[in-house]
């Protein structure tokens, strides 16, 4: 066993109805009764951001509301959100949604404390100024893991997509609260928990890979592989949304000790060229690479499929791990998941373009810490497979 760091920075409370708590939490992290509730339309749209509003104030908690974010957030969304932060005055950002409002948050609470717009921070290029505002998110969805990261990913306006990180982009707080993932629609709850299922595995079989990410990661795969379809089939079935919401947060936290990898890189790539969803990219590309992941690390595959339920009566290991990668794909088939990238306007004629994405220096990261090392014809077999479908 060789030596590692585990650094967890979130405090993480569960409970159907939990969030109806946040104005207390606002006071007791911030000092303070001011707050910047960073959402989407659709859940302005939906009630779910005004029962949140409700709350706060029933705290006696003074709420703004950004709620510009869109799917893949822009670096001018992070921004507009920061000088919202700065003008307002709030010590306390509540990201409420997806990764996209959760990480526009985090981004925009750091972004704030300085004069710099998001881009002068993109690929670490230059550091964050201290963290002076809380951060509490709030997930609405059971993919990211973005509650209980340091990383966020956006767009530039060059269309690139790009990721910060910084320690203090780990929220002070995460409310995993199932009754509010209920109205998540079925094609949503399949790919935001694909997304998360991918974030498991990728993790536990990186090679940043140790006990504890490997622990987080098994449990992560078991609670969402065996959930998922019924939370698809009975939106409202808060046991399997809670089991859903927990697997996502574990996940979250095996990515952030261990990283991701291949389908992380390929996903990434996938948004740049065409803004396919995130958790579409990542498990479609997953679901092309996986057997040929395995085939290079046969072992932890093996355990990877048994955390997916796959029934160990092989004595050859090897056949085990194959099977995890057929057990996957039957799981990814039977969300209902569109594999066809046809419709999203790509097609083999963009898989020079796809490559080239695959290798910029902003996948790097994912694609080097992947549990097998890949050539650049690798990279075009996988992206031949991907774009043929």
């Amino acid at each position: 066993m060789t030596a590692f760091d585990v650094a967890i920075r979130t405090q993480v409370s569960f409970g159907i109805g939990r969030s109806r708590q946040v104005g207390e939490d606002v006071r007791r992290l911030s000092g303070q009764g001011k707050a910047v509730l960073v959402t989407d339309p659709g859940l302005v749209q939906a009630g779910v951001a005004g029962d949140v509003v409700d709350a706060l104030r029933e705290s006696g908690v003074e709420a703004e509301l950004f709620a510009e974010v869109q799917s893949d957030p822009t670096s001018d969304s992070i921004d507009r959100a920061a000088d919202i932060i700065r003008q307002s005055g709030a010590a306390c950002v509540i990201g409420l949604g997806g990764g996209s409002a959760m990480d526009v948050a985090k981004m925009a609470a750091m972004v704030a404390g300085d004069r710099h717009p998001a881009e002068h921070y993109a690929l670490m290029a230059h550091p964050f100024a201290p963290k002076r505002v809380a951060t509490i998110m709030i997930p609405t969805t059971s993919g990211t893991g973005a509650e209980v990261t340091s990383t966020v990913v956006f767009s530039t306006a060059e269309k690139r997509k790009v990721w910060g990180w910084d320690r203090d982009l780990a929220p002070d707080l995460a409310i995993l609260d199932p009754a509010l993932t209920v109205k998540l629609p079925p094609h949503l709850t399949a790919a935001t928990g694909l997304d998360a299922l991918v974030h498991a595995m990728e993790a536990a079989a990186g090679k940043r890979r140790n006990p504890v990410i490997h622990g987080l990661g098994m449990k992560a795969i078991q609670l969402i592989s065996r959930h998922l379809l019924q939370a698809i089939r009975e939106p409202g079935d808060l046991e399997a949304r809670g089991s859903l919401s927990v697997g996502a947060m574990l996940a979250g936290l095996a990515i952030e000790q261990g990283g991701t990898g291949i389908a992380h890189c390929i996903g990434h790539a996938l948004g740049t060229l065409a803004r396919i969803h995130h958790g579409r990219a990542v498990a479609i590309a997953l679901y092309h690479a996986y057997a040929w992941n395995a085939e290079a690390a046969v072992e932890v595959h093996a355990e990877i499929a048994r955390a997916l339920g796959v029934h160990d009566t092989w004595q050859d290991e090897r056949a085990l791990a194959y099977a995890g990668a057929e057990a996957f794909a039957r799981l990814v088939e039977s969300t209902g998941l569109n594999l066809s990238l046809k419709d999203d306007g790509l097609s083999l004629a963009d898989q020079d373009r796809l490559v080239e994405v695959m290798q910029s220096v902003e996948n790097a990261p994912m694609r080097q810490n992947n549990c097998r090392d890949s050539t650049t014809e690798d990279l075009r077999r996988l992206a031949e497979a991907i774009l043929s479908r």
